[in-house]
């Protein structure tokens, strides 16, 4: 059912620039030259970042396909893989791309033929990745009832035990190998996530079957974050599906958003509409369930970024917050742009944080 993948070596999976939404202002009538941005260098295999942007101009991301360390291109999760059903596990921020919120991912990801299901609640920490599988990893499972693949984000709420940590993430890892599984670094919001991220990138740098996000360095990005530093914008959640897309690649089928089985929203505080984004029509139903061509051309994706506002969250007494904003709409299947990385990580670019008061 999974193939045994090669090792991988991916990098950053986002490539950021800025380009000008407008090539001039009105003034009395008059059209007015702008000077083009100059983007300046950032963290190495990412790109760079937008200048400061104008009233005339936003800060654009994007997605271009994955490449391996000697920039040829990378091999897709879709292209390891014989089935399509794909499990994510995550909390607050991963939640907020849920189809009972924005419904990001599931518009991202249904239309390259994945059937997904995400299972993220607020406030969880690493442990909740073993109770989604206690529930649904089933062992001697039927081949279309089995899941193919998987995408773990969590440690955006740590406790400050890495030890603790990493032996919670390995089990989580050791039961869905051998399949492949995208693992997703964590917006570095107090001094000690650095934990975090080294643990997930020591693991993608072992582990042949995991391909590491960075989203740690996506969520750098100007416009991705909202006010507290942790959950995404908008924007933001758009950024996190598209570049979850873009690691996984078209899948062989007809995709389906899968009604989540974890739904539990009560440590949010506070309006949700801060934290997890405004909540879908379809939020008290099973989900979109649209359908997908098999392995559809995948297309460049750009999302305009705009600034959003946050609020806190608190992990056991925790409560995320993400930005409410608007942006253009993002187009599903984008390709997204990896740098090569050395022996430790494997890392790719843009996703989420929950905010907590007190880790």
């Amino acid at each position: 059912m999974v193939k045994v993948p090669r090792r991988r070596s991916l990098a950053a999976l986002l490539a950021v620039a800025a380009v000008a939404a407008g090539c001039g202002v009105t003034d009395g009538g008059a059209d007015e030259t702008i000077p083009p941005v100059t983007p300046v260098p950032t963290v190495a295999g990412v790109g760079v970042v937008p200048a400061v942007p104008s009233a005339v101009r936003e800060p654009v991301i994007v997605v271009r396909p994955p490449v391996d360390e000697d920039g040829t291109e990378a091999e897709l999760i879709g292209d390891r893989v014989e089935g399509n059903r794909v499990l994510m596990i995550g909390d607050s921020i991963l939640a907020s791309t849920a189809s009972r919120y924005g419904n990001h991912m599931c518009e991202a990801v249904v239309p390259l033929g994945w059937q997904v299901a995400v299972e993220a609640e607020p406030s969880r920490f690493v442990e909740f990745g073993n109770r989604v599988l206690d529930k649904l990893l089933v062992d001697d499972a039927d081949p279309d009832d089995d899941w193919n693949t998987a995408v773990v984000f969590l440690g955006s709420n740590y406790r400050g035990d890495a030890e603790a940590f990493e032996a919670e993430l390995v089990e989580i890892l050791d039961r869905l190998a051998p399949r492949p599984v995208v693992l997703l670094t964590v917006t570095e919001y107090r001094p000690n996530y650095v934990e975090v991220n080294e643990v997930v990138n020591r693991l993608g740098a072992e582990h042949e079957n995991i391909t590491v996000l960075d989203w740690r360095s996506i969520s750098d990005t100007p416009g991705v974050l909202s006010s507290d530093g942790l959950h995404p914008t908008d924007t933001g959640r758009r950024v996190l599906a598209e570049s979850v897309a873009a690691a996984l690649g078209p899948a062989v089928g007809e995709g389906d958003c899968l009604r989540s089985t974890f739904r539990d929203d009560s440590r949010v505080g506070g309006d949700s509409a801060t934290v997890l984004g405004r909540p879908s029509r379809r939020s008290s139903s099973s989900g979109s369930s649209a359908t997908a061509t098999t392995r559809p051309p995948t297309s460049n994706t750009t999302t305009s970024i705009a600034t959003g506002s946050g609020g806190d969250e608190t992990p056991e007494t925790t409560t995320p917050s993400a930005g409410v904003t608007t942006s253009a709409p993002v187009t599903t299947g984008a390709p997204v742009t990896t740098a090569p990385t050395t022996a430790p990580p494997t890392t790719t670019t843009p996703p989420e944080r929950l905010a907590e008061p007190t880790p």
